[in-house]
């Protein structure tokens, strides 16, 4: 990676193994998979299990006597073949052993996305059929939008391989929009799923999501990855001429913005959330008598999100499949009716909303709504996109998320309200 983070690695590795296999002899991967560990750890578990499965099937002496196609057969196999998975049971070393692969693999992937995914699914091949690139896409469960992204581009266009080339270019293009969409602060918010991989084996948490800090070579590396060559350069300077050694989310999106801006009195106003899930319930505020009626935040009973967008582009980020951005809606306040958000939605949309959005919470959906009515502003309506997302835990990159904020952006935007949402 051409830094070492040993440290925090050798951190995330004993917190694991004091949670799952501890002394024991042995344990099996349906109780890795029940025990408090990061998501991104029992990902790797579990597919590198199926992997393992698979390739003894590919070694299976099967007479064509046995009509293993028929369906019935095989909807059979498919649940021995979860059942197999699950009691997969390991050794201290085979455990050790996939540890160290699973930790190394996910700390590089979320430091430098597009440098390990390229590395890890193509290794030294010049095109890999998309059914691997399928299954490697299973290893990793942050930064979502890449393998929603890659997967809509392989449906789309019916595709049975990528070369190299075509899907470096892919990765790249997915970086450059999510950065050109992004606010400093929103930039800095990024690096989230490695601060949480971080603080997965921390017994304790920052109060404040502002003050949680990440190593500033992660933040290095990160930067560089994204092509984000002037933020790198002036967090290596912040390193080697101050000896600064870690950088809170609050100190990195103030120096994103004054390097963005070039203003090195730049500040930015970053969002108080709380830094532990536990602690992250965000209640209404209260109106005064007679003052204007202002957007509440959402009631929920969740972390803020891993990252999240402006929403202020025409089309948030669906980038699958080339299209143009149509431009900015900020000045839509302007048109002189707006319709009830509650009239847009079909009972299937609605039904999909709830679910995926907001927590199966019906009230919650339609308080929302009765909020983004009272907005003239496409800005301010988007804010509040921002805040829904962020308290439910969406991954504003995910189809759903993208779905939600177009229906909702037709109100700002002048002829399309009538349009439907393809669900």
């Amino acid at each position: 990676m051409g830094y070492i983070f040993e440290t925090e690695i050798e951190q995330i590795m004993n917190a694991v193994s004091a949670r799952t296999i501890g002394e024991a002899e042995t344990i099996r991967l349906r109780d890795l998979l029940a025990a408090d560990l990061h998501p991104a750890i029992k990902a790797y578990f579990k597919a590198r299990v199926r992997q393992l499965l698979q390739q003894e099937r590919t070694t299976e002496v099967r007479s064509k006597k046995f009509p293993y196609s028929l369906p019935e057969v095989m909807r059979l196999q498919e649940q021995v073949d979860v059942l197999l998975v699950h009691y997969y049971s390991f050794g201290q070393h085979d455990f050790a052993l996939m540890l160290d692969h699973a930790v190394h693999f996910q700390f590089n992937f979320l430091c430098r996305p597009q440098w390990t995914l390229l590395n890890f699914i193509f290794e030294n091949q010049r095109r890999r059929p998309t059914s691997d690139i399928r299954r490697k896409l299973r290893y990793c469960v942050d930064y979502e939008y890449y393998a929603e992204l890659i997967k809509r581009l392989i449906d789309d266009r019916g595709l049975a391989e990528i070369e190299y080339e075509e899907f470096k270019e892919l990765l790249e293009k997915i970086d450059n929009e999510i950065v050109s969409r992004h606010s400093s602060v929103e930039l800095a918010l990024l690096t989230r799923p490695l601060l949480r991989f971080i603080e997965s084996s921390l017994p304790v948490l920052p109060a404040k999501l502002a003050d949680s800090k990440i190593p500033i070579n992660a933040a290095v590396v990160f930067f560089e990855d994204k092509k984000l060559n002037d933020i790198k350069d002036r967090l290596e300077t912040e390193r080697d001429k101050n000896g600064v050694m870690e950088i809170s989310l609050r100190e990195l999106a103030v120096l994103i913005e004054r390097v963005r801006t070039h203003n090195e009195e730049a500040e930015v106003d970053f969002p108080e959330g709380p830094a532990d899930p536990a602690k992250g319930q965000v209640k209404p505020a209260e109106t005064p008598s007679g003052a204007p009626s202002k957007a509440e935040p959402v009631i929920v009973s969740k972390a803020p999100v891993k990252i999240f967008s402006d929403f202020e582009e025409d089309e948030p980020i669906t980038i699958a499949i080339p299209r143009q951005s149509d431009g900015t809606y900020g000045d839509l306040a302007d048109t002189s009716i707006l319709v009830n958000l509650h009239s847009l939605f079909s009972p299937s949309e609605e039904k999909t909303f709830i679910k995926k959005v907001f927590q199966k919470e019906e009230l919650l959906f339609r308080e929302s709504l009765d909020q983004l009515n009272k907005m003239t502003d496409w800005k301010e309506a988007s804010q509040y996109l921002q805040q829904i997302f962020l308290t439910n835990e969406v991954d504003p990159f995910s189809e759903v998320a993208i779905m939600f904020t177009d229906k909702v952006q037709r109100r700002f935007q002048p002829g399309e309200a009538g349009k439907s949402t393809d669900l």
